[in-house]
C-alpha cells in the first residue's frame, strides 16, 4: 500500500517538533542502558529520573501520533510505526529489570516464552536460570497506563486489572505445580505455595491516570502477594502539576507491597540462596502429566 505522502510529511513535522524539546527515545533509552552497565546499577531508584524521562518522551510521540525519527518499519505508515513503537514499551521495562538483576547476581536473567507448567507452557518476563524446565525464579514485569491519544481516553494503570491477576494467579500455581510430585500431598495452601518452586514475583511499572486509586492498587497487590505470589514491588507515576513530565507516586505502606528495589533484593537473595545450595547442578525434571509442547502457545503469564 502507497503512503500517504501528505500526511506522512506532516507526521514528521510533529516527531520533529516532539523530538526538539523532548529527546530521541532510542537515544534516552541507550544512555539509560549505558549508565546501568557503566556503573553497575543495582537499584531501579538509581535511574528512576532516567526511566520517568524516557517514558515521558515516548508519550508525548503517541499523543502526537507520531513515530519518533526514524523508528520502525518506515515503509508502512506513520500511525502503524507508533503503535509498534509504543507497544514495547513493556520489553524496555523487562530489560531494564533484567539488567538490574544481573548486576545484583552476576547470573543471566532472561525473558522465556516456552517454560514448562503443569498443563501448559508460559511466556516468562524474567526467568532463572536460563532452562526451559523447573526454573526457581520467574517474576512478570508490568507496565500499565499510558495517556490519551486519536480520540481515545487514557488507560488507567488498574484498566483491565481483573484479567491480569487471573493470568498472574493462574501463572504462579501451574509453575509451582509442575515442580511437585504426583504423589506429593498439598496439605495447607499457604505453607505448601510459600515453599513451593519456582518463586514467583510481580514487577509493576504503572502510569497513573487521574482515576486510579492507589490505596485500592495496593489492597489490590497485598492479596495476590498474601494467596500466590511470593512478592511484589511496584514503582508508580503521574503527570506533574506543571505538564511538564512525570514524577512517582508512593503506594500507602502495606507489609507485602514493596517498592522495585525491595523487591529486586528479594529476588537477588533467592537467586543467592539457590546457587549456594547447589540448585544449578540438580537435574530438573519437569512433572507435567501432559506434553506442554503439543498444546497451544501461551501468550502471557508470569
Amino acid at each position: 500500500m502507497a503512503l500517504d505522502e501528505p500526511k506522512e510529511s506532516e507526521a514528521a513535522e510533529r516527531a520533529a517538533e516532539v523530538e526538539s524539546r523532548w529527546g530521541h527515545p532510542e537515544s534516552l533509552w541507550d544512555g539509560l542502558v549505558n549508565k546501568v552497565q557503566a556503573n553497575a546499577i543495582r537499584d531501579f531508584s538509581a535511574i528512576a529520573d532516567e526511566w520517568l524521562s524516557l517514558m515521558w518522551c515516548l508519550d508525548e510521540f503517541r499523543i502526537a501520533d507520531t513515530p519518533p525519527r526514524g523508528a520502525g518499519d518506515l515503509a508502512k505508515p506513520f500511525n502503524q510505526r507508533i503503535d509498534g513503537v509504543y507497544r514495547g514499551k513493556g520489553n524496555l521495562f523487562a530489560t531494564l529489570l533484567s539488567l538490574l538483576l544481573e548486576n545484583r547476581t552476576g547470573q543471566v536473567i532472561r525473558s522465556r516464552s516456552q517454560i514448562q507448567g503443569f498443563s501448559q507452557n508460559h511466556q516468562i518476563d524474567l526467568a532463572w536460570p536460563d532452562r526451559r524446565v523447573a526454573p526457581i525464579v520467574c517474576a512478570e514485569s508490568k507496565l500499565t497506563g499510558g495517556p490519551a491519544y486519536r480520540g481515545y481516553r487514557a488507560r488507567g494503570a488498574m484498566d483491565d486489572w481483573t484479567n491480569r491477576r487471573k493470568e498472574l494467579k493462574f501463572s504462579a500455581t501451574d509453575l509451582k505445580l509442575s515442580r511437585r510430585d504426583q504423589t506429593e500431598s498439598i496439605g495447607h495452601w499457604d505453607v505448601w505455595r510459600q515453599t513451593a518452586m519456582p518463586k514467583a514475583f510481580l514487577l509493576w511499572g504503572a502510569r497513573l491516570s487521574p482515576r486510579d486509586n492507589p490505596d485500592r492498587m495496593a489492597r489490590e497487590v497485598a492479596a495476590i502477594v498474601s494467596t500466590y505470589l511470593d512478592g511484589a514491588g511496584v514503582f508508580a507515576w503521574r503527570e506533574r502539576d506543571d505538564k511538564g513530565g512525570y514524577e512517582t507516586v508512593g503506594l500507602p505502606a502495606m507489609p507485602t507491597v514493596e517498592d522495585l528495589d525491595v523487591a529486586l533484593w528479594r529476588i537477588e537473595s533467592e537467586i543467592t540462596k539457590a546457587v549456594a545450595s547447589g540448585a544449578l547442578e540438580e537435574e530438573p525434571e519437569s512433572s507435567a502429566p501432559v506434553d506442554p509442547d503439543r498444546l497451544a502457545d501461551d501468550s502471557s503469564g508470569i
